[in-house]
């Protein structure tokens, strides 16, 4: 059962508040919003199976999804990215990928006109277009954000719970992965930020290289020419050697063992275990026990119907940047004409 909308709003005031960071009411609070958390995992797979069929006529991969770490959930509130917990749309997420921008919008037509899904789009469909619209960080995606209506009684509790549903094409997703890795190997966080911290430049120089090469489109930076892209980009390589170090990183953990329901464990030694498993129930009562495990730094609860979705929606987890490098090459090494 999912804890009350007023109870998860005033447990994520007093998160933000941050007075008592190490009291028994912080633990209490936090246990709270986990629990809020962990609620979204029904809606999450639901939203995540009615697209499944539609989408193979666009794409060879499967939908997979994501349960947002209780670690990101608890940092949002208490930096302020967040004010409160009962409102976040990407507690449960779901990502598709296409291979081109031709069938991204192939089944974006489909949502946008031919479903007959019962859950409910929260919003204009336009609203979260981020391909036509690049985030100023470089970002490139488009977002739906859809209320959870259940068929069944038992999950009445669940209803009106959002879910956040990506369409990414390969290159718009190798660029995201990247941001991801990059800021796990270099203790920064890009990802967060609004592209003007350390690595922000870089990071959106890469965005509108690939979106120029690759999708012959603009994205964050459309006043630079391609040659003035390519010689920012050399300038700040030379300084931080960001690509070189992506390039040098090898995929880990035991990939075998990854399942319809795969936890990732991020040891404190820079090591990721992964348990898989083929019941939602059984991943989700690992999660919660290695949550509790200090030696883990980071625990997170990925799914899909094939788990060869999993390991290529979700290789940030496993840090694996080969296609963002691969693309990368192609921008810098191959002639472009604008």
């Amino acid at each position: 059962m999912a804890p009350s909308k007023k109870s998860v709003k005033k447990a994520s005031a007093r998160l933000l508040a941050g007075e008592y960071e190490h009291s028994a009411s912080a633990f209490h609070d936090i246990n709270l919003v986990d629990t809020w958390r962990r609620a979204h995992v029904a809606p999450m797979v639901a939203i995540s199976m009615w697209p499944r069929n539609p989408a193979s006529k666009y794409s060879d991969l499967s939908p997979a999804q994501r349960l947002q770490r209780q670690d990101t959930v608890i940092d949002k509130l208490r930096s302020g990215r967040a004010s409160d917990a009962a409102t976040m749309h990407d507690l449960g997420g779901v990502r598709l990928i296409f291979p081109d921008l031709e069938r991204l919008n192939g089944f974006r037509s489909y949502l946008d006109t031919r479903t007959r899904a019962r859950h409910e789009l929260a919003h204009d469909p336009n609203k979260y277009d981020y391909i036509s619209e690049p985030k100023q960080t470089g970002y490139r995606c488009i977002h739906y954000v859809y209320k959870y209506m259940p068929s069944s009684a038992k999950n009445a509790d669940y209803q009106g719970l959002r879910v956040e549903v990506q369409l990414r094409t390969a290159a718009q997703h190798a660029w995201a992965t990247a941001v991801e890795i990059a800021d796990l190997v270099s203790d920064t966080r890009t990802k967060f930020e609004d592209g003007t911290g350390q690595y922000g430049l870089f990071i959106r120089l890469c965005s509108e290289l690939i979106a120029r090469r690759h999708e012959k489109r603009n994205s964050c930076l459309p006043d630079h020419s391609y040659t003035e892209l390519l010689d920012e980009f050399n300038a700040l390589e030379a300084e931080f050697r960001l690509l070189a170090r992506l390039g040098q990183l090898r995929e880990q953990g035991d990939l075998s063992k990854i399942k319809q329901h795969t936890v990732l464990a991020f040891q404190d030694d820079d090591t990721v275990e992964i348990f898989g498993y083929t019941k939602a129930h059984s991943a989700i009562a690992k999660e919660k026990l290695l949550s509790a495990d200090p030696s883990c730094v980071n625990v997170v609860y990925v799914s899909s119907a094939k788990p060869a979705a999993i390991r290529s929606s979700y290789r940030n987890y496993l840090t694996n940047p080969e296609d963002f490098v691969g693309l990368m090459s192609a921008c810098l090494e191959e002639p472009y004409h604008e």
